[in-house]
């Protein structure tokens, strides 16, 4: 038994509103995946400043890029809509739209592809940048732009370390020129290299949490009591690897949930416009696409496209051309 679908014109109209509702829908995603990782990106570029800063751009150029093929596609609807609407008898509506949903369960598809290509983008910068940061803690004092790069790192996202705050303690940033040599202590926490491994962080570790003072350098403490655990706790627990991470991770996460509800309503876009069009060829049968039943038009404007090479919707205005043209 075939599928008959009978709305009268005012029903086609409500439901290509409903269509456009889905359409406006969709750029509405596109709109708040570029937005929001947009945010994301400046936030953290304004962090690494110039490390790892093509990987970055690329990931956003990637989401950006997506996003636009979003906005033409849905914005190619509006006007395939009011086609439907002002010119059902259009011979190429049925191709016309079979390739237009097509191309957008395409586009729909992509999203979760660029969701993909982004995890491993992300997955494979969090790996580069742990290499890059203990590259950085072990030029703090040597360069001072690994010195900015990681108080501002530290300051801004309250974190300590790459990995975990004892990352300090186990990479070798201080060199024997910056302690007193003749001490014993010094001596017994220097390493063969001239470098030593002091159980001391930047003041950048400090958490601004806790309203005691900060014990980042526990040498320079006369009791003994502030070395190891309490001397640990006035330091910030998150690595900056985390820091950095989460939002990213969190970024990630909204491109793969706004793609999957981008393929959710690009599913209903299809049942949507085939009942748009499959209304209009009813109505185009049955002569009412005008909203008059008069059949006597209908089979006028049928001679009239078999025999005369006029515009469609010039027709459909009712603006009839005269045979003796």
């Amino acid at each position: 038994m075939a599928w008959q679908v009978r709305f009268t014109r005012d029903g086609r109209q409500r439901l290509a509103g409903v269509l456009r509702a889905l359409l406006i829908a969709q750029l509405a995603i596109s709109l708040v995946m570029v937005i929001f990782c947009y945010n994301v990106t400046v936030k953290v570029m304004s962090l690494l400043k110039n490390i790892h800063k093509v990987t970055v751009m690329l990931f956003y150029a990637l989401l950006l890029l997506h996003a636009y093929c979003m906005k033409l596609h849905y914005t190619s609807g509006f006007r395939l809509i009011s086609w439907l609407l002002r010119c059902p008898h259009w011979p190429r509506a049925a191709p016309v739209t079979r390739l237009w949903l097509i191309s957008g369960c395409l586009v729909a598809l992509n999203g979760l592809l660029v969701h993909a290509a982004c995890k491993s983008t992300l997955k494979a910068l969090m790996k580069e940048l742990s290499s890059s940061l203990r590259i950085g803690i072990s030029h703090y004092l040597s360069e001072p732009t690994w010195k900015r790069i990681m108080d501002t790192m530290q300051v801004e996202l309250n974190c300590c370390g790459v990995e975990s705050p004892s990352d300090w303690h186990e990479i070798p940033w201080i060199n024997m020129d910056f302690l007193n040599e003749d001490s014993e202590l010094v001596m017994k926490l220097s390493g063969t290299d001239g470098k030593a491994l002091p159980p001391v962080s930047p003041y950048s570790c400090c958490s601004p949490h806790v309203l005691a003072a900060c014990c980042h350098d526990p040498l320079q403490q006369f009791e003994g009591s502030w070395w190891g655990s309490a001397a640990g706790a006035t330091l910030s627990a998150r690595s900056c690897r985390d820091a950095v991470g989460a939002p990213l991770a969190r970024a990630a996460l909204a491109i793969h949930t706004l793609s999957a509800l981008a393929l959710v309503l690009q599913l209903v876009v299809v049942m949507v416009t085939q009942l748009v069009v499959r209304s209009a060829l009813q109505a185009v049968a049955r002569g009412d696409w005008t909203g008059h039943h008069d059949r006597v038009i209908y089979y006028y404007i049928i001679i009239l496209l078999q025999y005369y090479p006029v515009d469609y919707c010039y027709i459909a205005r009712g603006k009839f051309p005269s045979f003796n043209d």
